[in-house]
């Protein structure tokens, strides 16, 4: 899906050249993308979904990302697994069926459970999926304990 977040005024004035970066009404600076999703529940009008992101191609590598947030997401045919010098994950791989063959999913994908986004029914997204049927217990699994819904024992 189309997603924009306020963008700092410091990254606008250094990336100056971005195209993902404009001023808005008031003189605020935002920045868009496309951006990936795992839909977690299913609510009256919206659903909550955890955001799924490279980092850049680093993986949970990156400064300040805690890798226990996080499973690796990969497509079905692929294998899943960990980058060069990436640890720290202890949630087990979730595998999405991709909803055509001209889909992939890079190898640093990952999706991180302790921050879900709401996301209206009416907006726009390409449909990139599905999360395989023996991986969904674990999908539900891991977001309500990140949302506090359930112990994790």
């Amino acid at each position: 899906m189309l997603h924009s977040e306020a963008a700092s005024e410091t990254a606008a004035r250094l990336d100056s050249d971005n195209d993902a970066i404009t001023v808005v009404r008031f003189g605020e600076y935002v920045y868009t993308q496309i951006r990936r999703f795992v839909v977690v529940k299913v609510k009256k009008g919206f659903v909550d979904a955890c955001p799924i992101s490279t980092y850049s191609g680093r993986g949970t590598r990156k400064q300040g990302c805690n890798p226990a947030e996080h499973a690796i997401v990969y497509c079905y045919g692929s294998s899943p697994g960990l980058l060069d010098n990436e640890y720290g994950i202890t949630k087990e791989p979730i595998c999405i069926y991709p909803a055509d063959s001209s889909i992939r999913i890079h190898e640093a994908s990952r999706v991180r459970f302790s921050k879900s986004y709401p996301i209206e029914m009416n907006v726009k997204v390409k449909d990139i999926g599905k999360v395989m049927a023996q991986d969904m217990s674990k999908l539900a699994k891991y977001y309500k304990e990140a949302d506090g819904s359930v112990d994790s024992d």
